[in-house]
């Protein structure tokens, strides 16, 4: 029998052992000498096999052992088969379970994984270190990229195009013809009939983009108040992230109840320097309700190159062809129509809604039950306050709030304060 490793200690790579032994007792083909994992004590025993150590220990091997690949996550495992070419030329086998139905005329590379149960049917395109979990089905004259994971239970129907580090979660399924971009996520049970672009997590029946320029498996949220608690909410919402925690440049509670209530809700990791350091790590938002305070941030982190995400509630609906900066937040209910334009760390609150043709400037809020007619263009740092509403056709300069309840019927030229029905410059402005 030919020697194989399995790199990864954690359930997939133990379920790869498991396939292994299924594939030996249909015919004796692999021998596994032990888990590979930089991340664990060399020495470990897991179900009856040794952890070796990590990448290095590959230098006590010869060239065209066998290596499976067993990480879950799709950019994890990229760069692990990069680290192990450094070391030598490595086989990567193709893995299939026994109870895996695949036919003929599935094409197919290097290093894949199918679990049990799935089935593939014909002219399908497999690239390399593609994992296909349990269960799963593929239908005719569908692409797989390199390194996409298909969870257990995904369905995907026929000439559909799944890319290159894209996740397919439990029980999600996609219709024909769809194509889902790299590095993209749609999350469990998310039905998609429509594209989904690049580096995004896509959710809901049918599936909407609700994370946008994001990356990592962890978010830190840069604030303490009611505004990041909601920002909280909605990433938790998204189920995009393993660890979220917070930073505080300023102390987030004076009093000592105050205290204990922050103590017992949020993890703060630090201040803004700890984004910094730890960018590779997290993608960050920033949620200050203060507008100039959001720009200053804002752009030191994109010229640091951390990882700005932007969020969208599940529950809010935003047309697909709407052109959304970083940094942005839009909350449940909230609606934004199609052909409008979110400049970079845009606020639209709960219930808000912007209409066809909008366009709204860098780090402008729209609060709670605003509504915005279409066509309107709105400047950097303004704040449309609760319930007011803005006719179409209107624009609006830089630097201005316009009062809650107040009604825009012209535009607006001058900064300052706007109130009333119809709204009027405060002489206090």
């Amino acid at each position: 029998m030919e020697k194989i490793l399995i790199y990864g200690t954690g359930g997939l790579a133990q379920e790869a052992q498991w396939l292994i032994e299924r594939i030996n007792r249909q015919e004796p083909t692999w021998e596994v000498k032990g888990y590979l994992d930089d991340t664990r004590e060399p020495g470990t025993v897991i179900n009856g096999h040794p952890v070796l150590g990590g990448v290095e220990a590959l230098r006590d091997y010869a060239p065209g052992t066998a290596i499976a690949c067993a990480v879950a996550l799709p950019a994890l495992r990229e760069r692990i088969v990069e680290s192990i070419r450094q070391f030598g030329d490595f086989s990567f086998p193709n893995l299939i379970d026994p109870g895996a139905q695949i036919s003929e005329s599935v094409f197919m590379g290097e290093g894949n994984i199918i679990c049990a149960g799935s089935i593939l049917t014909v002219n399908i395109a497999i690239h390399d270190f593609v994992l296909l979990n349990r269960c799963c089905a593929v239908g005719h004259d569908v692409l797989l990229e390199s390194f996409a994971t298909v969870e257990s239970g995904v369905g995907i129907s026929e000439f559909a195009h799944i890319g290159r580090d894209a996740e397919l979660r439990t029980g999600s399924k996609v219709i024909q013809g769809i194509t889902i971009a790299h590095h993209a996520i749609v999350g469990a049970g998310s039905v998609v009939t429509r594209d989904i672009p690049a580096d995004c997590v896509a959710m809901g029946a049918p599936a909407r983009p609700v994370q946008l320029s994001g990356g990592h498996k962890g978010l830190l949220i840069l604030g303490t108040g009611g505004h990041a608690k909601v920002v909280y909410d909605i990433a938790r919402q998204t189920a995009s992230y393993e660890e979220i925690a917070f930073l505080a440049d300023i102390p987030p509670a004076a009093d000592a109840k105050k205290a204990d209530f922050h103590a017992a809700y949020m993890k703060v990791m630090g201040n803004h320097d700890y984004a910094l350091r730890h960018k590779d790590r997290y993608d960050v938002f920033v949620a200050l309700g203060n507008a100039s305070e959001r720009r200053e941030l804002c752009g030191m982190f994109r010229s640091a190159g951390v990882s700005l995400v932007t969020l969208i509630h599940p529950n809010a609906v935003v047309a697909e062809d709407v052109d959304i900066g970083a940094g942005v937040v839009i909350m449940a209910g909230a609606v934004v129509q199609p052909g409008a334009q979110l400049g970079d760390g845009v606020i639209i609150n709960t219930g808000a809604s912007v209409d066809h043709g909008c366009a709204i400037g860098d780090y402008s809020h729209v609060a709670v039950g605003a509504h915005i007619a279409g066509n309107v263009r709105i400047a950097q740092e303004v704040w449309i306050g609760a319930g007011s509403v803005v006719n179409q056709e209107l624009s609006i300069c830089a630097h201005v709030t316009v009062g809650s309840g107040a009604v825009v019927v012209r535009d607006i030229t001058e900064s300052g304060t706007y109130l009333g029905v119809p709204a009027k410059r405060s002489p206090l402005s």
